[in-house]
């Protein structure tokens, strides 16, 4: 069985045998980029590298599926930098907002990352705005660039495609911020309420252009926290999203699951009902605030988890042998329905020997 077949027996529900399928990209591509890569990996690409590591991919192919804002919308973009900060701005017919970006540079001047440090939407005003530029973005699909990709990840894994936030937590993550949302969501609910229903008009687009690839598994890329979405603003927001989304999904034949990273103590007890395949990237603590125990209780042996290795683990502060014996502990717990990997994926500065030393134990395991 290829790791393809592996990945989608199990999401079937039909797998005795354990998929080890860690992401690599951000060790990779940052070691790549600052030259930093192993002598052993120096000449090695990207895909080449699951092939030496003996592990199985997962968004390699998360293409086709193409957000565009509709041309006769008015919606214009512009940058400018100043010192280190970015200013993206947008203007509309029904306003403009502004983001501000706080830039990192290198010794050299290039900049090595950036985070929000001002977000576009504080007032009921601009949240309209951000409501109007949600109505007139459009989605399409793309089944041949989907099919190229697809073909270049080969049987390494099942192709999945990453698909847009829910509309609270894109409210968070990329208009507003928690307090701004938060603020916003008991100051101004009716302004609130059209900004989501906007996004979820914007859903059906999106779920239309997917549906139209042949592509068998999605993921959510919600981010739900404890945090993020309490268990109030989970029955309210994201609950009827996941159902809505995943019946579409089952439907035609296809699986679905949501990205859980960091705190989700609060949320596990409502995962069965979310009518999801699986969720991805559980943090067990220290890193986040559950346990293993925990986590079976809510997934029973229904759902299928994705990765649960907490990515501290690859750290050089963590003995090889405890991350192995959690491994073992993880396998024995969650097999058959487990896709094992790294919560959330292993940093540009993780022991990429570990991750060799699990496709060894996943090997043995499997009786391989």
């Amino acid at each position: 069985m290829t790791k393809k077949e592996l990945n989608l027996a199990t999401f079937r529900r039909e797998n005795s045998k354990v998929l080890w399928q860690p992401r690599l990209e951000e060790w990779y591509f940052k070691n790549k980029q600052n030259g930093t890569l192993p002598e052993k990996y120096r000449d090695t690409e990207h895909l080449e590298l699951y092939d030496l590591l003996d592990c199985s991919v997962r968004y390699a192919a998360s293409a086709g599926v193409i957000f565009y804002h509709a041309p006769d919308a008015g919606i214009r973009g512009s940058e400018e930098i100043r010192g280190n900060r970015l200013y993206a701005a947008v203007e509309t017919p029904a306003g403009s907002l502004t983001t501000v970006y706080h830039l990192v540079f290198d010794p050299e001047g290039k900049v090595i990352n950036q985070r929000i440090e001002s977000f576009p939407v504080k007032t009921p005003e601009e949240l309209r705005v951000a409501a109007y530029i949600t109505e007139n973005t459009l989605v399409k699909a793309d089944p041949e660039l989907f099919g190229r990709h697809a073909a270049l990840m080969g049987d390494r894994g099942e192709p999945a495609i990453i698909l847009g936030s829910a509309g609270y937590t894109e409210l968070i993550k990329n208009w507003a911020g928690l307090i701004n949302a938060t603020y916003l969501t008991c100051d101004c609910p009716d302004e609130v309420e059209a900004f989501l229903e906007a996004c979820d008009r914007r859903d059906d687009r999106m779920l239309d252009a997917a549906l139209q690839l042949d592509c068998k598994v999605f993921n959510l890329g919600d981010h739900a926290t404890d945090e993020f979405t309490p268990p109030p603003i989970l029955k309210k927001y994201m609950l009827p999203r996941w159902q809505r989304l995943s019946e579409h999904f089952h439907r035609a034949g296809r699986f679905v699951h949501s990205h859980w990273d960091g705190n989700s103590h609060t949320m596990l007890p409502y995962l069965k009902e979310s009518g999801l395949d699986s969720v991805e990237a559980l943090t067990f603590a220290p890193m986040g605030n559950i346990t293993p125990e925990e986590v079976k209780q809510a997934v029973g042996d229904e759902i299928v988890c994705l990765d649960l290795l907490p990515a501290i683990y690859f750290l050089k502060d963590y003995p090889a042998e405890e991350l192995l014996e959690f491994t073992r502990k993880v396998i024995d717990m969650f097999a058959p329905r487990l896709i094992l990997g790294v919560s959330d994926e292993i940093s540009s500065v993780g022991e990429i020997e570990k991750i060799e030393a699990v496709s060894r134990l996943v090997r043995e395991l499997n009786g391989e």
